[in-house]
């Protein structure tokens, strides 16, 4: 029926569709047929005008004069582009309309574009180019986007930065070196970091402002300023007097890196802690060239540095504790109070340790062995040489905050070892708890909160006042942020959880023996045969091992 209706007007812009007189519809007229007709007609690429389609339907079928004249129901129309805003004003895109039977864009119609969405800054020409191409090729109504302009975004400052100016002695490994004759003296492990009095120990470089940016309509993006601190004058330094950014040493000592600052204190050194010495109580760092004997008591507020052994003796340091040789206490009865004791509020370094309770706020590093220990550390417990050949943990217990490495886990025979790995476990569960519960509790808040707004909007609003609205709006905003700030704790504590739980694992380097107790939280496993290399995970639910050989020897408890 609508190839009777429609036809070409005589400028050849428009489609017309007009009602002859001799034609009843008697009602039955609808926009079905419409596609076809104009494909009939060759103006199928014509952009069809569906209100005005809609509009001579209905004023056919009511025989309205209207439909007797006739009026457009399509039409030529250009190219068509418009500037998009996006990324908060970082970035311009043009999307591209292709013609209906009319021209493609020209470089003016671009320009203008810009002018209009006032884009300034960051145009790409070549995307304009582009835009430019892609108008010849579209099909009619058919759309391109192409992004045509980018901000920039500010760089922002940088905090002031604290160099230290001297080496830092908490990373300093002391090791016996060969005397002239080329044998290797014990007693002698190299230089001890010192500075002289007005040495200097460390530089600050200020903060940075930062750049600014700048949308692409021209709008400057303020950076943010880095923080700006200054250094802190410690024990035994100075700010020079000729450059207010230098920390000085006023005295001639041991420096000790802090942050923003470097300590120089006097070191206690002495050949060896025996009977000769009593026991020894040091506000600062104590470096022994020999042993620690039996039955000594030693407490320092600084690092503990050892040539030799640490023989059934009680030894504590807030700082490091690294001994050259070994850390060896009495085989006392199960039950019994470990001989050998040695704490550190840092990290133990030794070569081996046997039958002694060693307690670490961070790592313990043993490179040869750990027989029948009890150990407590914060983070890591490595046993291993630097080349991982040789390391066996075996006997006792070892609780760990993070990981385990070692060579050799447990021994052949009926020598039972526990390993306590990932222990900080329990802490994250209560953590995980809690930040469940605040974000339950931040729900209900703002459940409230909607209540009070659906029972304020059904309150008549002559009895409405301004100051009421203003406080639900208030409350209503504290209770999303209370909310959102919920959320955001939880979810980052998952992905820490997540994360602890893929770093902290028990690795075995080459075997795992019998009668060896893995423990992840409260799930426990006990190897009844001989494993390759292993590596023991957790995963909340059950602990996983992945092994060189057969893994079906693990019995769940």
């Amino acid at each position: 029926m609508w190839e009777k209706l429609v036809s070409l007007s005589e400028d050849n812009q428009h489609i017309i569709a007009k009602l002859p007189q001799d034609m009843a519809l008697d009602g039955k007229l609808s926009d079905k047929g419409v596609d076809e007709a104009l494909n009939d007609i060759g103006a199928n690429d014509f952009c069809l005008l569906t209100d005005e389609v809609n509009r001579f339907v209905n004023c056919a079928n009511e025989g309205k004069s209207e439909a007797l004249i006739g009026f457009p129901i399509a039409e030529v129309r250009d190219a068509e582009v418009e500037v998009v805003l996006s990324d908060h004003d970082m970035l311009a895109s043009m999307v591209v309309t292709g013609a209906y039977r009319g021209a493609p864009l020209k470089g003016p119609q671009i320009v203008h574009a810009l002018a209009r969405a006032h884009v300034t800054k960051g145009i790409n020409k070549l995307a304009l180019k582009k835009v430019l191409v892609m108008s010849h090729q579209l099909k009619p109504g058919e759309t391109f986007t192409q992004p045509v302009a980018k901000g920039k975004n500010p760089v922002q400052g940088q905090d002031a930065k604290f160099i230290p100016l001297v080496k830092d002695v908490t990373k300093q490994v002391l090791a016996p070196t060969k005397d002239e004759s080329g044998k290797v003296d014990m007693l002698n492990l190299g230089e001890t970091v010192t500075v002289e009095a007005g040495a200097r120990l460390m530089k600050r470089i200020p903060a940075t402002k930062g750049v600014p940016g700048i949308t692409v309509q021209g709008k400057s993006i303020p950076p943010k300023p880095g923080t700006d601190t200054t250094l802190k004058v410690s024990k035994g330094s100075a700010i020079s007097p000729d450059d207010p950014n230098l920390l000085i040493a006023e005295v001639s000592g041991m420096p000790i890196i802090k942050e923003r600052s470097v300590e120089v204190e006097d070191a206690l050194c002495l050949p060896s802690i025996g009977v000769a010495t009593g026991h020894i109580k040091f506000k600062g760092n104590v470096i022994i060239t020999g042993n620690i004997e039996s039955d000594m008591v030693v407490r320092t507020t600084g690092n503990l540095t050892v040539g030799g052994f640490i023989e059934s003796a009680d030894v504590q340091a807030q700082g490091d504790i690294e001994v050259a040789k070994g850390i060896i206490g009495h085989n006392v009865s199960e039950g019994e109070e470990k001989s050998c004791k040695v704490k550190s509020g840092g990290s133990i370094t030794a070569n081996y340790a046997q039958f002694s309770e060693l307690q670490a706020g961070e790592n313990i590093n043993l490179s040869i062995h750990c027989m029948s220990n009890e150990l407590r550390c914060g983070k890591d417990l490595t046993v291993s040489d630097e080349a991982g050949k040789q390391g066996t943990l075996s006997g006792g217990s070892a609780k760990v905050g993070g990981k385990v490495i070692c060579v050799n886990l447990g021994v052949e025979g009926d020598t039972a070892t526990h390993v306590n790995a990932f222990a900080r476990y329990a802490n994250f569960k209560e953590r995980q708890q809690k930040y469940k519960d605040e974000y339950t509790a931040a729900q209900e808040a703002t459940m409230k909160v909607v209540r009070k707004e659906l029972e304020f909007k059904k309150t008549p609003k002559a009895e409405r006042t301004e100051e009421d609205e203003a406080n639900l709006a208030k409350m209503k905003q504290e209770s999303n942020e209370r909310l959102e700030k919920a959320k955001m704790a939880r979810d980052r504590l998952e992905m820490e959880l997540e994360e602890a739980l893929e770093e902290n694992t028990i690795e075995v380097k080459n075997k795992v023996y019998t009668h060896v107790t893995v423990q992840f939280g409260e799930e426990k496993v006990i190897t009844k045969r001989v494993h390759g290399t292993s590596t023991f995970s957790f995963t909340q639910y059950e602990i996983k091992c992945a092994s060189a050989m057969d893994e079906e020897a693990l019995e769940q408890e």
